[in-house]
């Protein structure tokens, strides 16, 4: 028995050795399937970012790590000068875009990775290449889950010297163009200054948040996008080491001072004012820092000296970019010492903020369309950082877009007492319509979505690539004796108890034009200034139209006919306010 029990213990005790040695190499096995997986996708990755390239391959992306640009732009001075001098370059690691479905690609040949030396074409490409994932990056996370580009394709087209001229633009059809004016030595490119492309980016991020920015054919709406990309460039540009710190030493405390920060654009404002005088700011094409307060549009000269407020979409602007550097520098002293995490911090709650507010101003295909956006997307952000933050920030959005006029006292004590719009998962699938998961797998951005309307939100930033929301349109008798089909808030019946952004703006609203006047005081300006193109197939003639019988970058507006025969107006594009005909 004594025999037989011990080579029943010897047997019992090889087969558990031989049990753990199975589970250890199992266990291996896996980790080393992981390991390989992971490497697999980072292999992946940069294979995809070389994909473009001219025969780069991913061991060569990763040997080389670093590029030059430029933090914000080619010339930055407090004191303008009429020869300034060229800003030093900074060094960054090669940039990579992070989401899947807001990819770009640049049109030109691909340089290998490589700090170039300003001045060159593999210079401007890395540089706009930085800016554009800088940009993208910081907003991906503040996006709803599955936000893609409303333009023709992914990645978004981008063209750094497209045609001469002083501009930029972004458009459906063809993504973003960049041009370069050789009337100066040496030559300017409006690609060079990431003031420019981090704008032009805006257009195409507010773009796929909110598609109806893009169509409705009122002046705010049209000045609200330009505000949108200077904003843009103002709180990317923050997402720099280098510019924070910089920022920091130029205005301590007072983050909404003329600073680097807050002057939009000097390289091509210098350039406009050789061409100019008075078409650019004396210090930049754009200064955040101002103090224009809300006017009546139809009040205000159509164009000016840019010294002066005037109803062209690109100085209007001036007046929410103005009330939002405010803000966000009220934020920023509110979260403590002005430092570097601050800046960091504040950049992306005020992101945030206005995220939601440009989504909640459409809270749901069945909410009307904002007739007065300056008001109501001032009132969705105090509404957002309620719902996000417990209104933490309210005192700092609130006195801003009051002293500028956006927001009247009546429109503030209705906000007190508002409903809180309340927090809800973005949906995911069963919705492959809306393109939440691609060939890159789970899309990326916010897993929560600020709303009025659970279940029932707007959904626009899913939508797909050229598809739009359904908008309300109006006719508008025209100058020229053409009858204009044209998107256009209806809001003969405000709500009489507004359940959300819509409408909180209204004890200032009932101050402006009516929407009906507001589009036709739009419309009638784009004849004026020849942005329209009509389509041959419209039979359309006039003197007017033959005056401006060349087509080209001034046109924003095309006019085409429907099926039903109606002549429709669509935007075209946007360009960055420094055209030729200027």
């Amino acid at each position: 028995m004594s025999a037989r029990r011990a080579a029943a213990n010897r047997a019992s005790t090889k087969a558990a050795s031989e049990a753990e040695t199975t589970s250890d190499l199992t266990e291996a096995t896996q980790v080393l399937a992981q390991a390989v997986q992971t490497l697999s996708g980072t292999m992946a990755q940069l294979a995809r970012m070389t994909s473009m390239g001219a025969g780069i391959t991913p061991q060569a992306a990763v040997q080389i790590i670093q590029v030059n640009t430029w933090d914000d732009d080619p010339f930055s001075e407090l004191t303008p000068t009429a020869d300034p001098p060229v800003a030093p370059v900074i060094t960054v690691d090669v940039p990579v875009n992070n989401n899947p479905q807001l990819q770009t690609a640049i049109v030109e040949p691909r340089p290998a990775p490589s700090p170039y030396q300003p001045g060159t074409p593999e210079f401007r490409y890395w540089s706009v290449e930085e800016a554009l994932a800088r940009g993208i990056n910081f907003w991906s996370p503040l996006l709803p889950a599955g936000t893609t580009w409303s333009a023709a394709t992914n990645p978004l087209q981008v063209a750094l010297v497209f045609a001469v001229d002083l501009n930029a633009f972004y458009g459906r059809p063809f993504g973003l163009r960049f041009y370069r004016w050789p009337a100066q030595d040496p030559a300017v490119f409006s690609a060079e200054s990431p003031d420019i492309v981090l704008h032009e980016l805006g257009h195409g991020i507010l773009d796929a948040v909110n598609r109806g920015f893009f169509d409705m054919q009122t002046l705010e709406n049209a000045a609200f996008h330009e505000s949108f990309g200077d904003m843009s460039a103002i709180l990317s540009s923050l997402q720099l080491p280098t510019m924070r710190q910089k920022v920091t030493a130029e205005t301590g405390d007072r983050l909404n001072a003329n600073s680097r920060l807050s002057r939009l654009a000097e390289r091509l404002g210098s350039a406009l004012r050789q061409v100019n005088p008075a078409a650019a700011e004396r210090d930049c094409l754009r200064n955040a820092s101002n103090r224009f307060t809300y006017q009546r549009p139809e009040s205000l000269p159509a164009d000016g000296s840019a010294s002066e407020l005037t109803s062209e979409v690109h100085s209007f602007s001036r007046i929410f970019t103005g009330a939002f550097l405010d803000a966000l520098a009220g934020m920023a002293r509110r979260n403590g010492a002005i430092s570097d995490a601050n800046l960091l911090a504040v950049s992306r709650d005020m992101g945030q903020i206005l995220v939601d507010a440009v989504r909640l101003v459409q809270d749901s295909p069945t909410s009307p369309w904002p007739a007065w956006p300056y008001a109501e997307v001032a009132a969705a952000m105090i509404q957002s950082d309620q719902a996000r933050n417990g209104g933490r920030y309210r005192d700092d959005l609130t006195g801003p877009f009051l002293r500028r006029g956006i927001l009247s006292s009546e429109s503030v004590e209705a906000l007190a007492t508002a409903p809180v719009p309340t927090l809800a998962p973005v949906p995911q699938a069963p919705a492959p319509a809306l393109g939440f998961v691609g060939p890159d797998g789970p899309a990326s951005g916010a897993a929560m979505l600020v709303t009025y309307d659970e279940g029932n939100e707007n959904h626009d930033y899913a939508l797909g690539f050229t598809a739009t929301s359904k908008l309300p349109t109006r006719t508008i008798s025209t100058s020229i004796g053409v009858d204009l089909q044209v998107h256009a808030p209806d809001r003969s019946q405000p709500p009489e108890a507004p359940s959300s952004a819509v409408g909180l703006a209204g004890g200032f609203a009932a101050a402006v034009m009516q929407p009906q006047d507001e589009a036709l005081y739009f419309v009638e300006r784009l004849i004026q200034q020849g942005r329209i193109e009509f389509d041959p197939a419209t039979g359309v003639t006039s003197p007017v139209i033959k005056a401006f019988a060349a087509t080209g970058s001034t046109k924003t507006h095309r006019v085409v006919k429907a099926d039903a025969g109606d002549l429709v107006l669509e935007r075209v594009q946007f360009n960055c306010g420094v055209c030729g005909d200027r």
